[in-house]
């Protein structure tokens, strides 16, 4: 299967529950955006508008290989001249306060699955009746573990381990496939001239990091406070990829050990976090019970106690991981926080509607087929995509 071959073969449009304040202080508007990231249309639009890009805060992170619409809020009016080809802007009202994740109800997916070879193309109708019954273990996908997922561990890991070099080095010295070449050859360098702050800092190109390079030059040995320096997004996007990874294997373990009771069947499916299993059917009971179930994204003080399906779980996994349900807290750390929430262990997709197989015109002897769906806020659609294909 193939996703994102182009940029409308993935649409998601947000459904948000803003309503306009007219005495609010922040500028509402609707970013309508092709072939770029969230993130980058917001450092694209602040560099137009000449705001800092914290001035600006987007409701949700859509991906960049899709064509999406959003809401962003911004604490100053915009111009109207803001130009790229990639996005279009339009101002839809004023909030009390910054707009935030809390604004999203669901987001609606449009895809089209291509490349699809026989046994795929097959299995699609089946399979869509089972996902409309019994939905499918609500996975995080790869586009959360991102640039944490290339061989050389978590970052959240490190910091929690302790190992504030290592998180730090992880951060500013690998350069991967999605960043930008001036980006890439600053990690290179710094991967080459590391503890050489003062050389570093001479040699690198402009960029965020110049400033933490700076501090170490000034400060050499504190790489926790250095960390603490890192963008706050950015941060708070390598904790969260980390929770996402044991959400996952906590998953993974529940369910492997109801198919090792004898209670299910699993077929293996693989994301860049690892072996993510999915069933086919569930009975009345399992589909009862798990339906609701709500299972933890971790923090320190989390009470496993609560969530008794997942409880053991996730003790397995934090034992496997070689940490402590206490390291999470971070001592130390002030701006770099593990916080607590739940997720629902089933993902239901609403409206699942499946088109008709037909030969995929951009692959040679392929199929492609049209899907659309509505999903809750933070859920993936490519996990419903890979669930349409499974074999």
């Amino acid at each position: 299967m193939k996703l994102r071959q182009i940029p409308s073969d993935f649409i998601v449009d947000e459904i948000s529950n803003f309503t306009p304040e007219a005495s609010g202080k922040f500028f509402v508007y609707k970013l309508e955006k092709r072939s770029i990231s969230t993130m980058e249309a917001l450092e694209l639009i602040a560099k137009q508008a000449g705001v800092r890009t914290k001035a600006l805060s987007a409701s949700g992170l859509k991906d960049k290989h899709s064509e999406s619409s959003q809401l962003f809020s911004s604490d100053k009016p915009l111009p109207s001249d803001i130009k790229d080809e990639r996005i279009t802007l339009s101002f839809v009202g004023k909030s009390a306060r910054p707009l935030t994740a809390g604004f999203i109800d669901e987001n609606k997916f449009k895809l089209v699955l291509r490349g699809l070879d026989e046994q795929e193309s097959e299995s699609v109708s089946r399979n869509a009746r089972e996902l409309r019954d019994f939905g499918v273990p609500n996975y995080y996908d790869n586009q959360r573990f991102g640039s944490n997922v290339h061989g050389q561990g978590f970052i959240a890991k490190a910091l929690v381990q302790g190992r504030y070099e290592d998180a730090l080095r992880l951060h500013m010295a690998v350069p991967h496939r999605k960043q930008s070449m001036r980006d890439k050859q600053n990690r290179r360098l710094a991967n080459l001239l590391w503890g050489q702050w003062a050389e570093l800092h001479k040699q690198m190109k402009r960029c965020s990091e110049a400033a933490i390079v700076e501090f170490l030059r000034d400060n050499p040995g504190k790489f926790m406070e250095a960390f603490e320096r890192i963008t706050p997004p950015l941060r708070i996007m390598y904790v969260a990829a980390y929770q996402s990874l044991i959400f996952n294997e906590t998953v993974r373990r529940f369910f492997e050990a109801e198919k090792a009771a004898g209670n299910l069947e699993l077929w293996s499916v693989q994301n860049r976090g690892g072996y993510i299993p999915m069933y086919r059917s569930l009975t009345p009971a399992q589909l009862g019970a798990w339906r609701e179930a709500l299972f933890p994204i971790i923090g320190p003080r989390t009470d496993l106690d609560a969530t008794p399906l997942a409880a053991p779980h996730v003790r397995a996994t934090l034992k496997e991981e070689g940490i402590t349900q206490e390291q999470l807290s971070l001592q130390g750390m002030e701006r770099t926080r593990f916080k607590g929430a739940s997720r629902k262990l089933l993902l239901m997709p609403r409206d699942l509607y499946v088109g008709e197989v037909e030969p995929d015109d951009l692959n040679e002897g392929r199929w492609k087929v049209a899907t659309s769906f509505t999903l809750p806020r933070g859920c993936f659609a490519t996990i419903v995509a890979r669930r349409l294909v499974l074999l």
